[in-house]
Order: structure tokens, then C-alpha cells, then sequence
């Protein structure tokens, strides 16, 4: 039996920290950033992202979530900047990104980040992503394997139904996308509205990743979700379950952006996770 490692952190004295949204100082506006933007010609549109840190340093790749952009990961990317070479982007249909013409999924997402990374001559990069972003990293693990040195995956889900999300953030997305359609059905084209509609559609019909594809990625996986986060715990380690080098780290009294909102206990173990090998205990030896 696979041995679990789950780090779960129980503050009793402290649980008030937990529940107060913390905000990191910066005083960089990421994502309009005009000395460190940039824009690259990617799968047919233009694709929008910005560098920070030394370019000698081991490479960081920040992705974020439905609906986010750039200024998504600021935390991050003001946490690593001194110590790695952050790459942060706007994913198509979101930021200042184009579009396309083809239809939004993860896979074709996966693809843009994939040529990104060729186009920046980057060969094997750390990932962190965040919903979108942590199924997007899956996809990368598994589809190509050599640019992924570890990655963290934050709240990704394997496929769009009950078992994998809670019915009312289904239903949730189904209303969502209901409203949307009946804006457009007015006349609102905007793009905004497309965005949008695309961006929910795209939740509503993938991803779609067996479970065997899982067992395909080589490299280290931490997986971060919140406990009160959009997934059912069975589905939470239905995915740790089946990825070979896989620690889980739960956070409590979080929901599914424990990234942003408890930033100080996140980039802490993610540090320690990309520059410190965990090793399991084995439960059978005792303390």
C-alpha cells in the first residue's frame, strides 16, 4: 500500500490566522509590468507573460487560474523572484492574451505553455499552478515529461462531473453559464462575454484524465488543496493515490485559492517542496 503523507498543519492556538485574508506587499504592478512583459507568437495568438529574476537561475513557471491573469501570482512572484527565474503568463482567453479560433481546452492550453517554454529556450522548469493551472501542469507531466522538474498542483480536478467536483459548484457553473448565454442571446458580443462563455464552457466539458494517465509522470508532485476546497476528499486522493512521487499537503480552513489567501503558508512549503526533497516515513517504523 502506497504510504501517505499528508501535511496538515493544526494550529489550535492560532486558527484565527487562518481565517483572515493576507495580502503580500509589493510594489510592482505585475501584469502591467512594460519593462518585464512581453509577448510571444504562440499556436496563433499572441500570448502575454513576464520574467522576473536571474535567467541563469532555476526556472519557475506560475499558471494561473480560470478567470486569472498575471497579477494572479503576485505573491509568488515577489516570494521567488530572488531566488529563481519566474515566468508568469496570461493563458489564452484571459489577460492581455488573444483568443484564437480553436476551441478552448486544456490540452490545447498545455500546448501554448509547452511552445512558450520552447520559444524561451527553457528545457526542464519548476510548476506551480492553481486549478486551470494544476490541471494544466498534470497535462505537462504527462504529455512532456522532460520540461517538468516538480511540480505543484493546487485544487486541479481529472474530470468535469460529480465525482470529482461538489454538485453545487456544478451547479454553480451551469447558472453561470446560463447567464452568460442569455447576455449574448440580447446582443452582448463583447469580449468579455465570449471570454467568459468559453472559459465556463471549457470547465463544464474537461478536462478528461484517466486515472492511468496518471501514473505516466515521473516527476515529484505536491498537491495542495484546500479542506473546504471545490473537490469531494475521495476525488483529492483518487489523484494522490495514483501519481508515483506524490506528497499531499492540506490546508485548513481554506477553500480552493489557499495560494492567495494564506500566501505566507504556501510559499513556504513550496519552497521547501522545489529545494528540499521529501521523504516519506515509513508508518510501520514509528516516530
Amino acid at each position: 500500500m502506497k504510504k501517505l503523507l499528508i501535511l496538515y498543519i493544526l494550529l489550535a492556538s492560532n486558527l484565527y490566522l487562518f481565517s483572515q485574508t493576507h495580502n503580500c506587499v509589493t510594489t510592482i504592478d505585475y501584469g502591467n509590468n512594460k519593462e518585464r512583459g512581453n509577448y510571444a507568437q504562440i499556436n496563433g495568438i499572441n500570448m502575454y507573460y513576464e520574467t522576473y529574476g536571474d535567467s541563469t537561475k532555476q526556472p519557475l513557471l506560475l499558471i494561473h487560474g480560470n478567470g486569472g491573469s498575471v497579477k494572479s501570482g503576485r505573491c509568488q512572484i515577489e516570494y521567488f523572484k530572488d531566488d529563481y527565474f519566474v515566468i508568469i503568463v496570461d493563458s489564452r482567453y484571459q489577460g492581455k492574451s488573444g483568443n484564437g479560433s480553436e476551441e478552448l481546452t486544456y490540452k490545447l492550453m498545455t500546448n501554448d505553455y509547452y511552445k512558450l517554454l520552447n520559444h524561451l529556450n527553457l528545457d526542464s522548469v519548476n510548476i506551480f499552478g492553481q486549478s486551470d493551472g494544476g490541471i494544466i501542469g498534470l497535462i505537462m507531466a504527462i504529455e512532456y515529461p522532460d520540461k517538468v522538474n516538480k511540480l505543484i498542483a493546487a485544487a486541479p480536478n481529472l474530470r468535469p462531473d460529480s465525482t470529482a467536483l461538489h454538485q453545487w459548484s456544478l451547479d454553480k457553473m451551469n447558472s453561470d453559464l446560463k447567464k452568460v448565454e442569455d447576455k449574448i442571446k440580447k446582443g452582448d458580443n463583447s469580449n468579455e462575454t465570449i471570454r467568459r462563455k468559453a472559459l465556463i464552457t471549457k470547465m463544464l466539458k474537461y478536462p478528461n484524465i484517466e486515472v492511468e494517465e496518471l501514473k505516466k509522470i515521473k516527476a515529484p508532485v505536491l498537491l495542495v488543496f484546500g479542506d473546504s476546497d471545490y473537490m469531494p476528499f475521495e476525488h483529492i486522493i483518487e489523484i494522490y493515490e495514483n501519481i508515483p512521487k506524490a506528497n499531499l499537503f492540506i490546508v485548513p480552513s481554506a477553500g480552493h485559492r489557499a495560494y492567495r489567501l494564506e500566501p505566507e503558508i504556501f510559499n513556504i512549503m513550496a519552497e521547501r517542496f522545489f529545494n528540499t526533497p521529501f521523504k516519506k516515513p515509513k508508518a510501520k517504523d514509528g516516530y
